[in-house]
């Protein structure tokens, strides 16, 4: 920025002394320099110094505002880091999987393909292109398959398909992939919508098992991780759900036995469930053996667990 441009930036400036302080310089080096400077040049330095004096607070003012509106930052999910929304389901890339050759691809493409169910014509293209696959060589896929095919056709027969009494229909995808169980997603279909309704949080890492009360209200899921399996029971109508019902007991049982009790900081607690059943629409019964000192210590128990009442009861097993 030129001098003169600086000058009338600054404003409250007398015109006069604008342009005489533009053809005052160095150059002279009499008593009238003196005098110029005297009179003129020391009004603009003052000038000056008020305009950088009221600036600099301004400048403050405006950043102490801005410090007090900053944002109210509680969680920062992995989403909210991308700063991007999730990409969207493209029915396109697991159609071209399906004649990828490789047998793990094809795998995944008819799973995920069940996602195509809220686009009328993605579904019926999926459905057209899964039938090759119901009779394919290997087992894993043509069962992937056939139950792609009975929910995209709405048909809804599967065994792994759970009818609940809000008239919702919930599963897992890539069922029993893994020698530990399933995908570690809940989907739900209500109102003709699919939608995947609930990921249970880490150390969880497959869906062993899915059983409904016997009035449809509530749904047991056990989960497991290499190491641990958990319990958990799931009003999906009223969207509530019960405490972790192995970790819970072990730390009931552990206090009435005296046991002590580690809490591992990944959460794992080397505990497994047996002959998971319902005794009534409220009460679900369980087995578990129960470790303490990491392994050192397994204590077998039998477990009832009432969801409305919140009430859990626990008896060492013989």
């Amino acid at each position: 920025m030129r001098r003169e441009e600086l000058y009338r930036e600054i404003g409250q400036i007398d015109e006069a002394l604008i342009e005489a302080a533009e053809h005052s310089g160095v150059r002279s080096r009499g008593r009238s320099w003196r005098g110029r400077f005297s009179k003129k040049w020391i009004a603009l330095v003052a000038c000056l110094i008020v305009y950088s004096s009221t600036a600099t607070a301004l400048l403050a003012t405006e950043y102490t505002k801005n410090k007090a509106a900053e944002p109210y930052i509680r969680y920062l999910t992995a989403e909210d880091l991308e700063l991007a929304p999730r990409a969207q389901y493209e029915t396109d890339k697991f159609l071209q999987a399906l004649s990828s050759g490789n047998d793990e691809h094809v795998y995944i493409a008819v799973n995920r393909l069940v996602e195509s169910f809220n686009d009328p014509q993605a579904r019926e293209l999926a459905l057209e292109k899964l039938q090759p696959f119901l009779t394919d060589d290997s087992p894993r896929i043509a069962e992937s398959a056939a139950f792609a095919t009975d929910v995209l056709s709405k048909s809804y027969r599967s065994p792994y398909l759970h009818k609940m009494a809000d008239g919702s229909i919930l599963f897992a995808l890539f069922n029993n992939y893994s020698d530990y169980g399933t995908q570690n997603v809940l989907w739900r279909i209500k109102d003709d919508v699919l939608e995947p309704y609930f990921s249970f949080a880490a150390p969880s890492m497959y869906i062993k098992e899915l059983l409904p009360s016997p009035d449809r209200k509530l749904l047991a899921v056990v989960t497991r991780s290499n190491k641990s399996e958990y319990v958990q029971i799931m009003n999906v109508e009223e969207g509530m759900n019960s405490p972790e019902l192995v970790e819970s007991a072990r730390m009931k049982f552990g206090a009435q036995q005296k046991l002590e009790l580690w809490v591992r900081a990944d959460h794992e607690n080397y505990s497994y469930v047996d002959q998971l059943a319902w005794k009534d629409n409220d009460t679900l019964a369980f087995e578990a053996s129960l470790s303490y000192r990491d392994t050192e210590i397994i204590e077998n128990v039998a477990v009832t667990y009432r969801f409305r009442d919140k009430v859990m009861d626990i008896q060492q097993m013989k």
